[in-house]
């Protein structure tokens, strides 16, 4: 699979370019703001665990033009067990959306500044399996790279809708692993959506696969995952939401049950 690394990591920089940044799983996606995530996995045996094993992100994103948009985000993850807790710093993102609020098609690009204590292992661990959309986000000595290509239409004469993203992302080590230089992964999902005046309801999947995995097959070396969310608009520009996610592969769901979620859009 090494062999396809190179054509990967083109499209990584190619596709945002032809064509805004959002997290998958947030409602109402195209809105400036910012934005609380809170992540629960419940563990499939949790002897041991703690009510707060869970993870943070807290985000800003703002459109500086008609096709532009910033995006940054601090991830955080604690772990809470009986023995003692480990919190870990995550690799903050930074990046650019690219594409008009209405387009179809849009885009983004972004890069995680790597700050994540290799040390924190058990955090690390946990906060991969309650989100593997951004398992990135706490790699150790690596620099992470990403783009994805989206997609958003809304069907005509009615409140339904269809989210898709596809792309590649790729983990740069930043210290010596002899011949290997970086991890190269697919991110992709499928969502369906209900958006009606203050609501937003999502349903769908989304996946991992690991392009740079010589050994096994596609089963062994990629991850998915089944989730909805419903957000709503209480006023003053406040969209808190749910977010419920299983895991749909035997070896994902050996290690958790589900992920239970809030979040929040703040306007601004």
């Amino acid at each position: 699979m090494k062999r396809f690394i190179p054509l990967v990591m083109l499209a990584a920089f190619l596709l945002p370019q032809t064509l805004p940044a959002q997290p998958i799983w947030i409602g109402a996606g195209e809105m400036d703001g910012l934005i609380l995530e809170w992540q629960k996995p419940f563990l499939d045996n949790s002897d041991g665990a703690g009510f707060f094993l869970s993870t943070l992100f807290l985000g800003y994103r703002q459109r500086t033009s008609e096709s532009l948009l910033i995006h940054i985000e601090m991830p955080m993850s604690n772990f809470d067990g009986d023995d003692g807790g480990e919190f870990l710093l995550g690799n903050p993102y930074i990046g650019l959306g690219f594409g008009s609020e209405d387009a179809i098609f849009t885009g983004d690009v972004g890069v995680r500044v790597p700050i994540a204590d290799e040390d924190k292992w058990v955090a690390r661990r946990w906060a991969n399996y309650g989100d593997i959309d951004r398992m990135d986000a706490f790699e150790p000595n690596a620099v992470p790279v990403s783009g994805l290509l989206r997609f958003r239409t809304m069907f005509p004469a009615t409140k339904l809708g269809l989210r898709a993203h596809f792309g590649p992302s790729a983990v740069v080590f930043t210290e010596d692993r002899g011949d290997d230089i970086m991890d190269v992964y697919l991110k992709y999902g499928l969502v369906g959506m209900y958006e009606d005046e203050g609501v937003l309801v999502q349903l769908g999947f989304s996946g991992l696969y690991d392009v740079s995995e010589d050994e096994g097959d596609f089963d062994s070396n990629s991850l998915h995952q089944i989730g909805m969310t419903v957000n709503a608009d209480v006023g003053a520009g406040i969209w808190p939401g749910l977010l419920l996610r299983f895991p749909l592969d035997e070896r994902y769901k050996n290690a958790i049950d589900l992920v239970l979620g809030i979040n929040f859009l703040i306007m601004i």
